[in-house]
């Protein structure tokens, strides 16, 4: 293998633009993203930490847990904020759009996109739940890795994503409604709001409970339940 093959199979760093592209290949899925994650930190840690970030999954066969293992063991523990993400495998590229992730272009298979539009307004990574009484307040988005208990507020100029039990309120796109969503892997909130409008939900909904993605079409909040395809 030639070293230029060597290098594409590693985790590598790249500089782009005032930003950072991480290079993630598909090899280190599963149990060696921990030791690669190691490595890398142990060398660009530090340049890493408070970094615009581009993440680029390349190759296939990205599962939903391969995609979260790269934010707890590379992006939170360097505290990088992604301001895009990109990928050559299409089901990835489709979870990660249900799930709010911030993705630059759709993609065909083989052909990852590339590029970062000028202006991307940075996630604000939460690596805990919130308790009630907790009230973050993002100009991007805001992606929580817990739970968010009745009681907290989360209230972001884009999309909001709760990768855990969505119970407390949930506000995106602060200032616009177009392109911005609220997801949640177990939705249990009795009130969500995108731009001005508000929706309330109770118990009898059929997909209470059940992980959900939420935007506004003709002007009012619509819900649609996220079924798992295997990504």
């Amino acid at each position: 293998m030639t070293a230029a093959g060597r290098r594409r199979e590693e985790l590598e760093l790249r500089g782009e633009g005032g930003n950072l592209r991480l290079l993630v290949p598909s090899r280190f899925r599963g149990v060696k993203m921990a030791s690669g994650a190691k490595d890398l930190l142990s060398r660009a840690g530090a340049l890493m930490k408070g970094a615009g970030l581009i993440v680029d999954l390349r190759g296939e066969g990205w599962s939903r847990s391969d995609i979260i293992s790269v934010i707890d063991e590379i992006i939170s523990p360097a505290e990088a904020e992604v301001i895009a993400w990109t990928a050559e495998d299409p089901e990835a590229v489709s979870w990660m759009k249900r799930a709010g992730f911030s993705i630059n272009s759709p993609v065909e298979r083989g052909k990852p996109c590339r590029g970062v539009p000028e202006e991307v307004p940075r996630s604000r990574l939460v690596e805990e739940s919130l308790r009630s009484g907790r009230k973050i307040e993002h100009g991007g988005d805001i992606i929580v890795l817990g739970n968010v208990n009745d009681g907290a507020e989360m209230i972001a100029g884009g999309s909001v994503v709760v990768l855990g039990r969505l119970r407390g309120l949930a506000h995106a796109g602060l200032d616009r409604e177009d392109d911005v969503f609220i997801v949640a892997g177990q939705f249990e909130a009795s009130q969500v709001r995108i731009g001005g409008k508000i929706s309330y939900i109770d118990e009898t909904c059929s997909w209470w409970g059940k992980p959900v993605s939420m935007r506004v079409r003709g002007g009012s909040i619509v819900v649609r339940e996220i079924r798992d395809k295997g990504v």
